[in-house]
């Protein structure tokens, strides 16, 4: 069962359905003409989104609608970090007008996964929602009270919470059913990728890690660079005490990389900066680093494994280069199925 903080997001939400294109048809006069009432759009882990969308809808997706209003609390975990980055107005515009897009691109393979698997007959009971959240709180070490107020901070409901962990679920079978049961990775091609890129073999040391950073730009006010300090050290703090690093990545880290709960990869001693290099090294596997202040921000590093290349092709390395070779067809495969969906489907974006 896949951890619902670990999405495997690999299918980007691209899933698309058969579409009934004349029942589609009958359908749109009524539903671009529903508007619906002023909403009032939650918080989420302290971003600070509108306090108020006239809500309307945004695309049409088969019989589905998508709302103005859920898009804007999908973007409402991005809205903070992008305007603390003190970018210009135009450049910010252009980043959240982007973000939005992308968002919207997603909320449409969502609707479209979802019709998908009701087509397919995949159904998710309520057990194995209560089965995947029980096993999701013991995993990051959540009390029924510290569940409910992670709950509160990202701005959902349990009831909205189990609803998107059933839409997970169901989207983990899909992509089983219709995508990994088809790929096969072959002895014979892992020795083909190990003799052509010798310089992921060579013999030494990597470190794979995940991060967290916020972001210090040069000329910031001092007493704010002291309190960005401060905060980075709370989190230290929480991760130390069992806060799940990717969580803590996901909800502070001002990476582009937060979203994946902050990984890195891997990386050699002399791929790493110098102020960075010398705590990594010193950090064992599995553990954290102090705070670092580097010349882009205070950062936090998770050493989530050391690995030891002696330059042979041994189990360690041929799990990595199946690992890659299998990603890989995965996101050949996916794209090419999902395009082919979408082309069939029946979606229209109103502007």
């Amino acid at each position: 069962m896949e951890n619902n903080f670990q999405l495997e997001f690999r299918m980007r939400q691209r899933v698309d359905r058969e579409p009934n294109n004349i029942m589609a048809r009958f359908c749109l006069p009524w539903l671009v003409a529903v508007i619906i009432c002023v909403t009032t759009l939650p918080s989420s882990a302290g971003q600070s989104p509108p306090e108020s969308v006239v809500d309307r809808i945004v695309a049409i997706v088969n019989n589905d609608i998508i709302l103005q209003s859920e898009v804007e609390k999908a973007l409402a975990p991005y809205l903070d970090n992008i305007k603390k980055r003190g970018l210009p107005e135009e450049t910010e515009a252009r980043i959240l007008d982007r973000a939005r897009k992308d968002i919207l691109d997603n909320l449409i393979n969502e609707k479209l996964s979802t019709q998908k698997a009701a087509d397919l007959g995949i159904r998710v009971g309520d057990e194995e929602v209560d089965e995947a959240l029980d096993q999701m709180k013991k995993s990051m070490l959540f009390s029924e009270k510290a569940f409910a107020a992670y709950l509160s901070e990202i701005g959902y409901t349990l009831d909205e919470y189990r609803e998107q962990t059933r839409k997970q679920i169901i989207k983990s079978k899909l992509l089983g059913q219709e995508i990994k049961s088809k790929i096969v990775v072959t002895r014979e091609e892992i020795e083909d990728y190990f003799q052509k890129h010798p310089e992921e073999f060579t013999p030494g040391t990597w470190y794979h890690l995940k991060h967290i950073i916020m972001l210090t730009p040069a000329g910031m006010d001092p007493a704010d660079r002291a309190a960005v300090r401060a905060k980075m050290e709370e989190i230290h703090r929480q991760i130390k005490a069992g806060a799940p690093f990717e969580i803590m990545a996901n909800q502070y880290s001002q990476s582009s990389v937060a979203d994946k709960g902050g990984d890195l990869g891997r990386f050699t001693e002399a791929d790493l900066a110098p102020e960075i290099k010398e705590v990594v090294i010193n950090t064992k596997e599995g553990d954290i680093t102090p705070v670092i202040e580097t010349d882009f921000g205070y950062q936090i590093f998770y050493v989530q494994s050391v690995i030891k290349n002696d330059g042979s092709l041994d189990e360690d390395a041929a799990d990595r280069i199946h690992k890659k070779i299998y990603d890989e067809k995965l996101d050949e495969k996916f794209n090419a199925w999902i395009e082919e969906l979408r082309d069939s489907a029946h979606i229209q974006i109103i502007e």
